[in-house]
């Protein structure tokens, strides 16, 4: 695998250039880039990892678009004394935000974005993961490499947990997909019920990484979550339960579809 940093200023840095990052190219095995999320974890104790994944240029399409739909650049009466020269001209802030300094700006808005969001407004976006989708992430599940847009981004996000990341590449544009906000809910149910960290965000994924196994009772009540979540019709709950179950048994990573 091949690894490069490439600060904030990398031309197609998903943050905008809010955070520093590293590209990822050429990982053949999964193994790989475990090693490389648990290094940069000690490396970097002050920040979260946020990987992208699956169809980059979509993903930053709608993310932008998101950014520019919840006003997340809005600086408004925010106190600018500790934000870098580079985001002026002629003493007047460029409009946008595209430095490190200004990420508690984006910060701030997305707070304020998600500070009632729950996970009951997820599920009641009426998700569905048919017969196609199912196999799909069934295979994603196997082979995550083959959802994988490489090279892939890491970036270095400057937040106190995992499902925060969120703030430095929102995404979730769609009216029928799960919003920034909804896919944050998400995150944070994961992370404080079952330990699942958020650890990626592409056009129709997020990645989470298990610090450690699932109990039993764990890996039921969060496939119970995810049968709400998909709003899985009775009829076929228990072939779906078991579907979930099995695969929150397996492997440090679990992919999550968040489009409809």
């Amino acid at each position: 695998m091949d690894i490069e940093f490439l600060s904030h200023k990398s031309k197609h840095n998903p943050s905008g250039g809010l955070c520093d990052e590293y590209q990822l190219n050429n990982i053949e095995n999964i193994e790989d880039l475990l090693l490389f999320i648990r290094d940069k974890k000690q490396q970097y104790p002050d920040k979260k990892l946020l990987l992208s994944l699956d169809d980059f240029s979509q993903a930053c399409y709608t993310s932008g678009h998101a950014r520019n739909t919840y006003h997340l650049d809005e600086v408004g009466s925010l106190d600018l004394s500790s934000v870098s020269p580079e985001a002026f001209e002629d003493g007047e802030h460029q409009g946008y935000l595209s430095t490190p300094s200004e990420f508690f700006i984006c910060q701030h808005n997305f707070n304020q974005l998600v500070k009632d969001a729950i996970f009951s407004d997820a599920c009641n976006k009426g998700l569905t993961l048919s017969e196609e989708y199912i196999d799909e992430w069934e295979d994603y599940q196997k082979s995550p490499l083959s959802m994988f847009d490489q090279p892939l981004s890491a970036l270095l996000v400057p937040v106190n947990h995992a499902y925060q990341t969120l703030s430095a590449f929102p995404n979730g544009y769609f009216s029928s997909d799960l919003s920034p906000a909804e896919n944050f809910a998400v995150a944070k149910r994961l992370e404080e019920r079952y330990g699942l960290e958020l650890i990626g965000v592409g056009a129709s994924y997020l990645g989470f990484i298990r610090n450690q196994p699932l109990s039993h009772q764990q890996i039921y009540a969060m496939s119970e979550d995810l049968l709400c979540l998909y709003n899985i019709a009775d009829k076929d709950k228990q072939a779906y339960l078991e579907i979930f179950s099995r695969w929150l048994a397996e492997g440090e990573f679990f992919w999550l579809r968040y489009v409809e």
